[in-house]
């Protein structure tokens, strides 16, 4: 019991002391108001033990509004809390201790409720993206089981069109899920630089002459190894170069790298379509896109930067947007310097 209440803050010491006393003095004064009775001849045993009963409930009365009352407030906000009710809060109660439970409590309640609404909106978004490629697929199933038309070509090369979209949707989700939860680990090592580049450059010769885009690469001369992961450097490339030739039809995409403050620098320039200012904060949120009947023609996924996003900062670096509404973008990250 003493190792129990040496525990206790000061200020609950004092509150629960000041209950005790008052109890002390009510049960003085009863006695002396008992002991007048005696006085006057009312010896009555069950008026000693009513007066002693009425001062128990006062003074329980009165522990309950100082220290019980509150914690019934706290045990009802979680009572309502777990119950599904995810704006329950504790009010605010004079005790200092106990308020600072409370806040707590209402810091944890506010902290899963951003986490309940941000998991409802991935799940509502995450439908309406399946819906789309999954809506076409049916609907050429129904078309030709109907007999309104045949397996020709065309539509199956727009349903192995739509199955890749399906496929891709799917992976670059779970790729999120693993790089936003810390189970995916980077494979550092020295990286040849300028020839990366040129791969990738090679890999979308194809894509930019479709695009009817302008591929650039503008490295400087004997650049050092880079440190980083090549599979998710790679990725991350992919990812830039491939949006910068979708938002750049007829226009030019430069890819520079160059050296600055002991670290290795890599730009993805293009000449596209451009971010409004107040956009440019948005679009590495989850499946955010300026223009939504956009996305249906590129067959992105909606979600290619904020895993960009993420994978730079797994190397210690962060991306940097600069762009200007139908004049271009700008994509720069640094890495460090393979020693």
């Amino acid at each position: 019991m003493t190792s129990h209440s040496s525990s206790l803050p000061l200020s609950l010491k004092l509150r629960l002391l000041s209950s005790h006393g008052l109890t002390t003095i009510v049960g003085v004064s009863f006695f002396s108001l008992s002991s007048r009775l005696f006085d006057l001849n009312f010896r009555d045993e069950f008026v000693v033990a009513l007066f002693g009963l009425i001062s128990i409930i006062i003074v329980s009365i009165l522990t309950s509004r100082i220290i019980i009352k509150p914690l019934k407030r706290i045990e009802c906000a979680v009572r309502s809390f777990t119950a599904g009710d995810l704006d329950a809060r504790v009010p605010y109660i004079s005790i200092p201790e106990l308020n600072r439970l409370g806040n707590q409590f209402n810091l944890m309640a506010e902290s899963l409720q951003g986490v309940e609404e941000r998991r409802r909106e991935l799940t509502s978004d995450l439908a309406h993206e399946l819906r789309s490629p999954i809506t076409v697929i049916h609907g050429y199933l129904e078309m030709i089981d109907a007999g309104m038309t045949t397996f020709s070509p065309e539509i199956q090369s727009q349903m192995q069109q739509e199955t890749s979209r399906l496929i891709g949707l799917v992976n670059d989700v779970l790729e999120l899920s693993r790089v936003e939860d810390g189970y995916l680990s980077l494979q550092l090592e020295p990286i040849d630089l300028p020839r990366l580049l040129k791969g990738i450059v090679t890999s979308f010769t194809t894509a930019s002459l479709q695009a009817q885009c302008e591929l650039i690469l503008d490295i400087v001369l004997d650049l050092p190894l880079a440190y980083a992961d090549c599979d998710r450097l790679k990725q991350i490339l992919i990812n830039l170069v491939s949006n910068a030739i979708t938002y750049t039809p007829k226009g030019q995409v430069t890819l520079r790298a160059g050296l600055a403050n002991d670290r290795l620098w890599i730009a993805i320039e293009d000449t596209g379509i451009g971010i409004a200012p107040e956009n440019i904060p948005k679009i590495f949120e989850r499946f955010w896109r300026a223009d939504p009947s956009r996305h249906s023609n590129t067959g992105g996924s909606g979600i290619g930067l904020a895993i960009t996003k993420r994978l730079l900062e797994l190397h210690g670096s962060a991306l940097e947007v600069k762009s200007q509404l139908g004049k271009g973008s700008t994509f720069k990250f640094s890495l460090p310097i393979a020693e």
